[in-house]
Order: structure tokens, then C-alpha cells, then sequence
């Protein structure tokens, strides 16, 4: 198996494709598998990094504190382990956040920057509601699959859940197979919530698309809109009727955007 190793823990990783590098960071308790949309479909114009953070998937589960800045700073080792010196950058939730801190750490790393139904932390953002808060917070403490039905309508439509049930529980599947580390869980929700880079969003060099939709109910996208009105030259696109996993369940409008942003 791929295994990078980062000050002394492996992170697995994969490579699809070939060409320019474009790399994918997953959202929280997310692991590489959750881009099943975007991979076929990058990896024909891209060489298609993906990989899990440390406590998900296969890699890991280093003790926390876990920050945004400290999951930037991995991916760099990351990179640099692959030996690529620069790449497309695509970061959804709190995988935008790391991708911020990635652009603002190691902006040499960064050729282009999509942020995907995310925050930029600090009084700049809007919080979640206290319900989806309380959906998120109460994970590792009681029945798994009852645990994520809960969060379900922070993540995906009312109507896509009715009309869709083979791909929801396909998703409960994925994630009730390949179980996030409780610790890390809570370790990366930490980072979620104390991630900080409203002050320093202006110094973003990397050309950045934001895009969310407005149908999100777990990161209010007028955090989308403060995000792209602070990042220089930023370009806004939000989604009509889209979900928080909106690259999941909009992945064609989606995945439609970012091609014609980085092939732009």
C-alpha cells in the first residue's frame, strides 16, 4: 500500500492519472474514498492526489491537538514525499480550511485554489446552527450508524435523502467500513472550529474559486461569499438547491465548475 511517511506517522495516499498534479483534501471524518465523483472524472486532464488525514481511512492516528495549520503543514510533507513541487489545490469543508492554510503557509505549493462549502474561521464566519452542532459533537459516544443518520440532513437534501436511499446508505456503508478514530474525530472537529484566517485571507497569491450551495445547512454559505469578497480576485459560484456534499450530490455541476476553472 502508498504510505507517505510524515514526522514519524504514515499517511496513506493514492495517485490517478497523469499530467498536471491536482490535489483533493477530504472534509472532516472523511477518507480518500469519499471522492468516488471527482476522481473519474479529474483524473483523465490530472494526476489525481487523494489521501486520508491522520486518524481516518488507512493512515495513522497521531495524538492531537490537531489545527488547520498543522494539517497544512502535512500536506507540504506530502507533497514533497511525491516530489511535487507545485499543484491544483481543492480542499471541501474542513478540507477548504486546510486548503487556506496551505495557500497562506506554503503558497509556492499552489497553482490554483478551489474552496468548497467552507469558512474562513474566526469572527469572519458564520457558525453552524446549535442543532447541527449537536448532530456533529455527539460522534464516538453512542451507535455508529445511528450517530451519522443524524447528521444526514446536515450533509445531503431532504429530497435526495427520499429519492435517493441506494446512495445514502452506500455513504453510511463507506463510513460505517472504514470508521474515523473516534480521538481524531474530535481532534479534527477542534481544528474545524478554531481554524483562523479571516485576517490573512488578502495575502492568498493563488488564482481561487469558492463555490457552495445554498441549500447548505451545516456551513452557512455566506461564509462562501466573506471568503471570496477577502481573497483577491477570487471567483464566487454558488449552486442553486445544493447541499453541504454538494460534490456528492451535485457532482456534475460541480466537478463541471472546477474543470472550467483550472483548465480556464
Amino acid at each position: 500500500m502508498p504510505f507517505a511517511d510524515l514526522n514519524g506517522f504514515r499517511v496513506y495516499f493514492e495517485t490517478h492519472g497523469g499530467g498536471f498534479p491536482l490535489l483533493l483534501i477530504n472534509g472532516l471524518g472523511s477518507d480518500h474514498l469519499e471522492w468516488l465523483f471527482q476522481v473519474p472524472a479529474f483524473e483523465p486532464y490530472f494526476r489525481v492526489v487523494v489521501y486520508d488525514h491522520f486518524g481516518t481511512g488507512k493512515s495513522d492516528v497521531p495524538p492531537g491537538p490537531y489545527t488547520t495549520a498543522r494539517m497544512a503543514d502535512d500536506v507540504d510533507i506530502l507533497l514533497e514525499s511525491l516530489g511535487i513541487l507545485r499543484a491544483h489545490v481543492l480542499g471541501v469543508s474542513l478540507g477548504g480550511m486546510i486548503a487556506q492554510e496551505v495557500a497562506l503557509r506554503h503558497p509556492g505549493r499552489v497553482e490554483r485554489l478551489v474552496l468548497g462549502c467552507t469558512a474562513p474561521g474566526g469572527a469572519l464566519s458564520l457558525r453552524p446552527s446549535e442543532a447541527a452542532m449537536a448532530a456533529f459533537l455527539g460522534a464516538g459516544r453512542g451507535n455508529p450508524e445511528a450517530e451519522l443518520r443524524r447528521m444526514m440532513p446536515y450533509l445531503y437534501t431532504d429530497a435526495y435523502i427520499d429519492e435517493q436511499p441506494e446512495e445514502i446508505d452506500a455513504f453510511l456503508r463507506r463510513r460505517l467500513e472504514n470508521r474515523t478514530d473516534p480521538a481524531a474525530f474530535a481532534a479534527q472537529l477542534s481544528a474545524a472550529m478554531t481554524h483562523n484566517a479571516a485576517d490573512r485571507l488578502h495575502r492568498i497569491e493563488a488564482g481561487t474559486l469558492v463555490i457552495t450551495g445554498d441549500a447548505d445547512r451545516l456551513v452557512p454559505p455566506e461564509n462562501s461569499s466573506r471568503l471570496a469578497e477577502r481573497i483577491p480576485g477570487a471567483r464566487l459560484v454558488v449552486l442553486p438547491g445544493a447541499p453541504h456534499r454538494l460534490f456528492a450530490e451535485n457532482a456534475e455541476a460541480f466537478n463541471r465548475e472546477v474543470m472550467g476553472f483550472l483548465q480556464g
